[in-house]
């Protein structure tokens, strides 16, 4: 999330040239427009427009809005213009004017209509920018920039962007917070290089609910009320559909779901499916569908809910998340379905930072800064998508290529692969091999994954191995570099399997692979074949119910493995009280026949309570295996009716569909606690299948309520979690008074619990609504603990400052504010003894950054050693701030030369 870097020693930053005015294009049509900008005065909104740039001759008045905000005492005229009555797929040439402000000249295409294409060879194409959100370090707008130098060379040097590109995509946080500062110098001033030719259409995302205004500013900067598709509308600006040429759009909100905006979407894709206008859609949601980093930090709605819906459209090829600070691209197993992240340039997010997990459903997680670019050519049905990347606070790349992929309508799929080992149900012992024919295609796709399945049946209803893998895997840092990911399938033959010695247990088993396409098209299943394995010294005798709820007298699914095939094995339901035992009958039993695996149906059990599966042995009543716990009985609804309350006040816990089983009661715990390891805060015996419980006294705190069963701690239904009082985290540290370069050792209790809470580091005095912070540590969520704050994350310079805790990835401030001391001590910066200009730290350790700070831009950085030689130099940086790496230089003395509004001369010490 947020960690502050200066530029880098081979950082080529983008200055854009200041425009008086300059424009901002959003809610494009076939026929229309929005022009909107930003003055601090004047309220004449004005847009003249024409075919060509010496013929402005159409005039169209506009509309104006005076926001209010911190720091903007009603300086704030925002304007709106919308140009109607144009030409489909047209090119226009227009400027605005603000009284005697006149912007320079620019361009936009209209879109094409429905089915069309947008350019002469019949392309349609895309520009996807993920987060902004940094307002004091020139990221955004030098991802913008070199997104605009790639347009151009690929299409054109001499051509508008808008020649080329329909629309630029973003996916949410193009702010901070929402404060008119953050939408004037971040999301406006970023994009100015190319949101005056390309319309931008976003959708929210959790930043744009913090700050001052909150949501209110995404209502009033953005003009989404009109999006709609086969007179389909939300209702809201929170989620919306739009078409573009051949290509849909579907604009979710993963900040505020819900059943409405489900139902939204189903109606969306089923008129879609009947639209032959429609070829491709593609869906965006600012929380992603997976996630190899910060894992769980995704958005279940879109990955459970959303998506299920998504994929019985054959025209959906694309899923486009954001919120983590990287790319990632990955696939649906059964669908031909991308899903990527497109982060953007927001806080620094690498290799080690947080929980990890290698899942199978992402090809590849590179933690740079990349955009993309999506090239649809209508007239012969292809989708293509490739990422640049500009690098990463450790390395600038010249817009590198770091993936692309695509799919092609038409391509036949990959010829139907075969085990190669002759098997024929022989005994084998482990470690064994399974290997498939070589991949084969009639097309010029190239293999990208296999799948192998055993099972323990030839139906493969039980599953004993389901083995997905991409011939890439990138996933984990590369040696020390967190910035560049390792291939972990490198040198893997994905078209062989090997199980390893003792790693299935003894036992008949049979086996299927297939192959798929750099098409996302699969082979057929080969045949199957069968094994028998012999001389293991794994046994796994299981039993697994499909699923652990279930209402009155419906079906229950058990199935079985590595049972010892004795002629009257059998499965036998109880109740959690009984005992298998000819004095305590089974409520159900079945004999499973001899067989070693398979599955057994119960027609259901019609009275409610906890019970459990058994798997016994030969007609006695030795279990085989763990028995499995499952209850049965309606499924219980938790509310409460606040989400935060004020300390003192009543908390009101209303329940519905309860079993109300003799001694069932509700338990209140704090976050964190497990229901049995500790006593609960507040309980009540429930009675009632509906009613509500109001608990008095709790303290401050974080909680949730759930529904145990029968005084014990089994829990069914839903977890409702809610607040009492303010500021309840308790934030300690270790010393109020640090040397440089100190750790900070942070304690707390009482967290939200949330995976990304963290504690944030500021100048005293500063406000985090509006000012930078020094640094940022994430804590895994952990409701109570300690952490250092260490390395690049202390204060580099001595000082006043503050620590405090924050939830969620918000500014939301949760705990007490501690003060603290960075001392200079021993070893102190050295400053230039000329004003102006400040070299920390000094001395610096080889292979650390040197950082210079400067009261005026800096042009010119020179550094020689003592004997006169040059041994670096840059130029043309215009920043305040800058900062080199020291991992070239011999340790010694070296001098600085920094050229800015005079020249300063230090002396430097590289240890």
């Amino acid at each position: 999330m947020k960690r502050i870097y200066l530029l880098l020693l081979f950082f080529a930053g983008f200055i854009a040239q200041a425009q008086t005015l300059f424009p901002y294009l959003q809610a494009p049509s076939s026929t229309s427009i929005y022009v909107n900008w930003k003055t601090e005065s004047n309220p004449e909104s004005i847009v003249q427009f024409g075919n060509s740039p010496a013929a402005l001759t159409t005039t169209v008045n506009g509309t104006n809005q005076i926001f209010t905000d911190t720091g903007y005492a009603g300086n704030y005229f925002y304007h709106t213009v919308k140009i109607e009555g144009l030409t489909a797929n047209t090119k226009y040439y227009y400027r605005i004017k603000t009284g005697s402000l006149t912007s320079d000249v620019y361009s936009f295409k209209t879109l094409p209509l429905p089915g069309q294409a947008a350019t002469a060879d019949g392309h349609l194409r895309f520009l996807v920018l993920g987060d902004n959100q940094m307002r004091n370090e020139p990221r955004f707008d030098t991802l913008v920039a070199s997104a605009k130098r790639k347009i151009a060379q690929k299409w054109g040097i001499a051509a508008d962007p808008a020649d080329n590109i329909a629309l630029t995509v973003m996916v949410g946080d193009q702010v901070d917070v929402g404060t008119l500062d953050h939408y004037e110098n971040v999301h406006f001033k970023k994009n100015k290089a190319l949101s005056g030719y390309l319309p931008i259409q976003t959708l929210v995302g959790n930043h744009e609910t913090y700050g001052t205004l909150a949501m209110q500013a995404y209502y009033d900067h953005y003009i989404l009320d009109g999006m709609s598709y086969k007179g389909i509308t939300s209702g809201t600006e929170n989620y919306y559909a739009n078409q573009v040429g051949n290509t849909l759009f579907i604009a979710t909100d993963t900040e505020h779901t819900s059943i409405q905006q489900l139902s939204w979407v189903q109606q969306v894709v089923s008129a879609a499916n009947n639209d032959n206008t429609v070829d491709w859609i593609i869906s965006l949601g600012h929380r992603p569908y997976q996630a190899e980093q910060y894992v769980g930090d995704i958005s279940p709605w879109i990955r459970n809910s959303v998506m299920p819906i998504l994929v019985t459209s054959p025209k959906h090829i694309l899923h486009i998340g954001a919120h983590h600070h990287l790319y990632h691209r990955g696939q649906l197993k059964n669908t031909p379905t991308y899903q990527i992240i497109s982060g953007g340039v927001a806080w620094d997010q690498y290799w080690g930072m947080a929980v990890e997990q290698d899942f199978e459903d992402v090809q590849k997680t590179i933690s740079n800064w990349i955009y993309q670019i999506i090239d649809i050519d209508v007239t012969n049905g292809t989708f293509d998508v490739e990422a640049y990347s500009i690098g990463s606070v450790y390395e600038w790349k010249d817009n590198e290529l770091m993936d692309e992929f695509h799919r092609y309508k038409g391509l036949a799929s990959p010829a139907k692969p075969s085990i190669t080992n002759e098997l024929n149900g022989a005994d084998v012992e482990l470690p064994l091999t399974l290997e498939s024919s070589a991949y084969a295609t009639t097309t010029n796709q190239l293999l990208n994954s296999t799948q192998f399945m055993i099972g323990k049946t030839a139906s493969f209803d039980i599953i004993e191995k389901d083995v997905y893998r991409d011939y890439e895997n990138l996933f984990g840092k590369s040696g020390t570099r967190v910035d560049i990911s390792t291939d972990v399938n490198a040198g893997v033959d994905i078209t062989k399997l090997t199980l390893a010695e003792n790693e299935i247990p003894n036992g008949q088993y049979f086996v299927k692979t297939r192959q798929r396409d750099r098409n996302l098209n699969w082979s057929e299943w080969s045949e199957v074949k069968s094994f028998n394995v012999i001389n293991s010294g794994f046994a796994n005798t299981l039993i697994q119910l499909d699923t652990i709820a279930y209402l009155p007298n419906t079906p229950i699914h058990v199935s079985f493995t590595d049972g010892p095939g004795n002629a009257n094995d059998w499965i036998a339901l109880y109740k959690s009280d009984q005992t298998p035992g000819s004095s305590s009958p089974s409520q159900l039993w079945n004999y499973v026949n001899g067989e070693t695996s398979g599955n057994v149906t119960f027609a259901g059990l019609p009275g409610i309570g906890m019970y459990y599966a058994a798997f016994l042995e030969n007609d006695g009543y030795t279990e085989l295996a763990e028995r499995k716990e499952f209850y049965v009985g309606p499924f219980v609804t938790l509310a409460s009716d606040k989400e935060v309350y004020e300390e003192g006040n009543a908390v009101t816990i209303s329940f519905l569909n309860s079993p109300h089983l003799e001694k069932d009661w509700i338990g209140i715990y704090k976050v964190g606690q497990v229901p049995g390891s500790v006593a609960s805060i507040k309980w009540d015996y429930v009675t009632t299948a509906d009613g509500s419980f109001t608990f008095t006294g709790l303290p401050k705190g974080y909680y949730y309520a759930e529904y145990l069963l029968q005084d014990g701690y089994k829990t069914v239904g839903n977890k409702v979690f809610f607040q009492v009082g303010t500021q309840i985290t308790q934030l300690a540290i270790n010393k109020t008074v640090y040397n440089l370069n100190e750790n900070i050792i942070a304690t707390w209790t009482d967290a939200p619990g949330i995976i990304k809470d963290w504690l944030g580091i500021y100048h005293a005095g500063d406000d985090p609504n509006s000012d930078e912070l020094v640094s940022y540590t994430y804590f895994d969520g952990q409701p109570e603990g300690t952490t250092p704050v260490q390395g690049d994350k202390l204060p580099v310079t001595p000082g006043d400052y503050f620590i405090v805790m924050f939830t969620n990835d918000s500014y939301n401030e949760v705990s007490n504010r501690i003060s603290f001391v960075v001392d200079g001590g021993l070893g102190i910066n050295e400053l230039s003894s000329q004003s102006g200009v400040q070299v920390y730290p000094n001395p610096v350790k080889k292979g650390e950054r040197t950082y210079i700070k400067s009261k005026y831009p800096i042009d010119q950085i020179d550094m020689f050693d003592m004997t006169g030689n040059l041994f670096y130099s840059s130029k043309n940086i215009n920043d305040y701030n800058f900062s080199l790496i020291n991992q070239s230089l011999p340790t010694g003395v070296y001098v600085l030369k920094i050229h800015s509004n005079k020249v300063y001369t230090v002396k430097v010490i590289v240890d």
